[in-house]
C-alpha cells in the first residue's frame, strides 16, 4: 500500500518518525525513504503563476499523482490543478455557505489511504454551524457527502479551517473561537482549539478530555502541520497585540482569551515559539520541509522561514515576498519539494482576482536530486 506522502522533501527523520505510528508504517517502504527524502536547506527560487482569475483559494493538497486538488472559499468549488497549469473542476461542497467575511470553503485534506479509499475531508461553514465533512472523488467527480464532526459554532470570523492528517493516523483540525473568547476555555466547547479525529469521525481513545479537543486556549488557528520528530506547529491570528507561531502539547492551554503571544496574564499556559506583531503577520498556513517552517501571512503580506534549532525554538528567520503579492493565504509543498502559495485578495470586495504560485525551491547545502 503507498501511502501520500505532503512532504517527500522532509529529512529521514520525518519518515522515521512517521514509520513508528502504527496506523501508517506498513505505508513506507526502505525504497520510498531512500528516494523522496532531499536533504539540505530549502531556498525559494524562481516564482510562477500557476492559475489566475480566482476566489480565495484556501485548502491545497496534494494526489499520488502529484496533481494538487484546492478549494474556493466563496464559490464552495474543489479544483484539480496539475503543476502544468491545467485546472479542472471537480464539483462543489454541499451544505457550505460563506459568513460574510471569513467563513465558507475552507480546509482540504486528502486521506493517507487514497489509493484505495478516495477520501477527500473537507471543513467548511454550514447553516448550523462549522463541520468536517468526508467525500469520495471517483473519475474526477465529488460524491457521498458525511458530515463527520459538528457542533462548532461559526461566525463572520475566526472560524479556523485548516485541516492535516499527522503521523499518527489521526486528522488534526484548527478551530477558532467564534469570536467568542470564553469559548477557548470551555473544555466542552469545540471551538477555539486543536480537535483531532479519527479518519471516520469517531474520537481517538487517548484524546485528553474525551472529545475531539486536543489543546484550548487557541483565537483563530490556522496553519498547521508536522516536524521530523511527529510534533504539531501551529499557526495563530492574535487580536491587536501579537501573532503565534506554537507547538502543540497534548492537553495544552494556550492562554486565549487571558494571554496573547507574551503578553496578558500567560501564567498556566503554553509559551508562543514565536510572536509577530499583528501588522507584520496574521499568519494562516504554514508548512515544514526539513524542519525549516514556512508561515504565510495575509495582513503581513509576506512569506517567513525558521529553522528548528536543538532547544525545539525557531531560529534564522527569513522573509521573502514582502507586499510582493499581497495577502497570503496557504503554503504547501508538493511532491517534487517545491512550494505552491496562495494569494487572498478577499477584503478589496472583488471577486476572482487571486491566483496560485509554484515557487521552485532550491536545497542548498545539497545536491538538487529532482
Amino acid at each position: 500500500m503507498s501511502r501520500i506522502r505532503r512532504h517527500p522533501s522532509r529529512t529521514l527523520g520525518t519518515l522515521a518518525a512517521a514509520a513508528t505510528a502504527v496506523s501508517l508504517c506498513a505505508a513506507l517502504t526502505t525504497a520510498d525513504a531512500a528516494t523522496r527524502a532531499e536533504p539540505g536547506t530549502p531556498d525559494p527560487g524562481t516564482v510562477t503563476t500557476l492559475a489566475s482569475g480566482l476566489d480565495v483559494p484556501w485548502g491545497l493538497a496534494f494526489l499520488p499523482d502529484g496533481a494538487a486538488l484546492f478549494t474556493e472559499r466563496n464559490t464552495f468549488d474543489v479544483y484539480r490543478l496539475t503543476k502544468t497549469g491545467q485546472k479542472t473542476l471537480l464539483g462543489k461542497v454541499p451544505y457550505s455557505q460563506t459568513t460574510g467575511l471569513e467563513g465558507g470553503l475552507m480546509g482540504l485534506e486528502i486521506s493517507p489511504t487514497f489509493a484505495t479509499d478516495h477520501y477527500l475531508y473537507f471543513l467548511h461553514t454550514s447553516t448550523d454551524g462549522n463541520r468536517i465533512a468526508r467525500m469520495t472523488l471517483e473519475n474526477n467527480t465529488l460524491t457521498g457527502y458525511k458530515v463527520l464532526l459538528g457542533g462548532m459554532t461559526k461566525n463572520r470570523a475566526h472560524n479556523g479551517g485548516r485541516l492535516r492528517f499527522g503521523p499518527d493516523g489521526k486528522l488534526y483540525a484548527g478551530m477558532g473561537d467564534a469570536q467568542n473568547g470564553a469559548l477557548a476555555q470551555n473544555r466542552n466547547s469545540l471551538n477555539g482549539k486543536i480537535l483531532r479525529i479519527n479518519p471516520d469521525g469517531t474520537i481517538p481513545s487517548d484524546n485528553p478530555f474525551g472529545n475531539a479537543v486536543w489543546s484550548l486556549g487557541h483565537r483563530n488557528p490556522q496553519g498547521l502541520d508536522f516536524d521530523s520528530q511527529g510534533r504539531l506547529w501551529q499557526a495563530e491570528f492574535g487580536n491587536n497585540v501579537m501573532d503565534e507561531v506554537n507547538l502543540i502539547q497534548k492537553g495544552g492551554n494556550y492562554g486565549w482569551p487571558n494571554c496573547e503571544g507574551t503578553s496578558g496574564s500567560c501564567t498556566g499556559s503554553v509559551p508562543p515559539k514565536k510572536t509577530w506583531p499583528v501588522a507584520s503577520g496574521s499568519p494562516s498556513g504554514l508548512t515544514i520541509i526539513n524542519d525549516h517552517v514556512f508561515v504565510a501571512t495575509t495582513r503581513g503580506q509576506r512569506m517567513y522561514r525558521m529553522r528548528i534549532d536543538a532547544n525545539s525554538g525557531l531560529a534564522d528567520q527569513r522573509t521573502y515576498f514582502q507586499g510582493t503579492y499581497n495577502r497570503l493565504r496557504t503554503v504547501e509543498v508538493d511532491p517534487q519539494g517545491d512550494i505552491w502559495l496562495t494569494t487572498s485578495i478577499d477584503r478589496d470586495g472583488a471577486p476572482g482576482n487571486d491566483r496560485i504560485l509554484l515557487i521552485d525551491v532550491v536545497y542548498s547545502g545539497a545536491a538538487d536530486r529532482r
